[in-house]
């Protein structure tokens, strides 16, 4: 092989390297070109979605089925982070039934059970829960029935204007002699709709006997 044919072999190569090389950075951008507008279309989906009423799963594997039944087959299990949109719903003795499109088109039911946080109900056009009340300590403690406040408690609803009250009651524990008080709270929102907590209450302060009920009304106030 002359070095004419040498020259023009190598040069023949190189050229097919650049070749290779342009094709792969072509598929390399190709790819995230796609990617891009993959994710700004699942963007643009996602948006269009919480425009109206939808929920967002909290969990993982959270099953979508064929009807509002825990035994019904199932269609997808739904992640941790999807939303979906919502067009109607069954109350199921307070086990939360929604109707959600899991894909274009395709429709399904997704449960919240009663007392659990599968999912976050947004945009709803009704105001369909009780609020919930929670506390993170067995016993408040505050200095004075004056200073009792609400900071200590996570009060949530599906819709906003939730009141919160309270009431104190005194018991005396007739094996130590010893005063004890409770706190009622009450949480009301929009609509009317309820949720009552009990907590132990601890005073610095003892409190005046015109600011508090008597324990035996606890039970009946707390229904």
């Amino acid at each position: 092989m002359d070095y004419d044919t040498e020259i023009k072999n190598l040069r023949n190569s190189m050229l097919e390297l650049k070749i290779i090389f342009t094709i792969l950075i072509l598929i390399v951008i190709g790819f995230f070109a796609v990617k891009f507008i993959l994710g700004f279309m699942e963007e643009a989906r996602i948006k269009k979605i919480k425009e109206g009423w939808y929920v967002e799963v909290k969990i993982e594997n959270l099953k979508v089925r064929k009807e509002p039944d825990r035994n019904s087959a199932i269609l997808k299990e739904a992640k941790n982070g999807e939303v979906f949109k919502v067009d109607d719903y069954e109350n199921h003795n307070g086990n939360y039934w929604y109707h959600i499109e899991y894909e274009k088109e395709r429709w399904g039911w997704i449960a919240n059970p009663l007392g659990d946080e599968y999912l976050n109900d947004e945009n709803n056009p009704e105001d369909i829960k009780s609020p919930t009340i929670k506390f993170f300590d067995k016993i408040y403690y505050v200095d004075s029935i004056d200073d009792i406040n609400y900071d200590h408690l996570e009060v949530k609803d599906d819709k906003p204007g939730v009141k919160v009250t309270h009431k104190v009651y005194h018991e005396v524990d007739e094996t130590e002699g010893k005063d004890q008080y409770w706190i009622l709270y009450i949480a009301t929102d929009a609509v009317g709709k309820t949720t009552k907590k009990v907590q132990k209450v601890e005073f610095n302060k003892r409190p005046d006997e015109s600011k508090v009920l008597d324990f035996s009304k606890l039970e009946e106030d707390r229904k």
